[in-house]
């Protein structure tokens, strides 16, 4: 896999300045600059259930001010989610579009609707905040990860607790689950990802990621077979889910890498790093 092509920005897709900015899927040139929030934006996020020029809402932002807003793609603000009592962590949309979850460092994930802005879940219970956040894909469950190392899966149905996933020794920073709708990756601070058999409920590999905290964790798209793992120490890097081995190692950015993507069958990954640069490789 080589990187194929490089952009330097002068501002964040989502950013520290409290902006948001939509930009073109060809050639990522900016065309439309959202003033989201007054504090930093901490995570934005597409609805899954959008096509280029219908109306309706576009994306989702996340922010240091403790709300969420919705947004149009043209930047017009549709709605705006309240209710935490600190800042906010990490968003997601249902992977139909209908709601729209948050994490805080409230200690608290909450669940709401997009169109009648209802509030329809509040977790609480949890010992430190909560960061990640990921949608199982038939939405019976959504898994969340902690800042005390602890990721907790939840009944989207119920709203209960169902199981806890342990191992961590620091803080969990990320989360995702696969296509199989069972096998679900947490990585953190302690420089591992570790892969999780819900069927098993046990812990079925740690992968010895990095030599850094793991910012992303992400399982390619269609089948689950490839995981991307970011970090802070400048690098990615594609995994296999079935033998576990590391498929290659990109060296992506001159320092921390941020966030990470992977398309279907890792044909396409797109890296974002504090070097302010989005790489896309293939």
């Amino acid at each position: 896999m080589q990187l194929v092509h490089r952009w330097r920005y002068r501002g964040h897709l989502h950013s520290w300045d409290g902006t948001c900015r939509l930009r073109d899927r060809n050639d990522l040139q900016g065309k439309t600059t959202f003033a989201a929030h007054q504090e930093r934006c901490t995570d934005v996020r597409i609805r899954p259930s959008y096509r280029a020029g219908v109306d309706g809402p576009c994306a989702a932002t996340g922010s240091s001010d403790s709300t969420a807003k919705l947004w149009d793609d043209r930047g017009g603000n549709l709605a705006t989610y309240k209710g935490h009592g600190d800042r906010l962590a990490r968003i997601a949309f249902h992977p139909y579009g209908h709601h729209l979850a948050r994490t805080s460092f409230d200690r608290t994930c909450r669940l709401w609707d997009v169109e009648t802005e209802a509030e329809l879940l509040l977790k609480e219970g949890h010992s430190r905040a909560v960061y990640a956040l990921a949608f199982q894909c038939d939405v019976s469950w959504c898994v969340s990860g902690r800042l005390d190392a602890v990721g907790w899966v939840w009944d989207l149905r119920t709203g209960r607790h169902i199981h806890t996933l342990t191992g961590h020794i620091k803080p969990i920073l990320a989360v995702d689950v696969a296509k199989d709708g069972y096998t679900v990756a947490t990585a953190g601070e302690d420089h591992t990802c570790k892969l999780c058999d819900l069927r098993q409920r046990r812990c079925v590999y740690t992968l010895p990621a990095h030599s850094s905290l793991v910012s992303a964790a992400r399982f390619e798209t269609k089948r689950g077979g490839t995981l991307l793992t970011a970090s802070y120490d400048g690098t990615a890097r594609l995994w296999s889910t079935t033998t576990y081995a590391c498929l290659n190692t990109l060296k992506a950015h001159e320092g921390k890498v941020a966030a990470g993507a992977v398309a279907a069958e890792a044909a396409l990954v797109f890296s974002a790093g504090f070097d302010k640069s989005l790489k896309r490789w293939c």
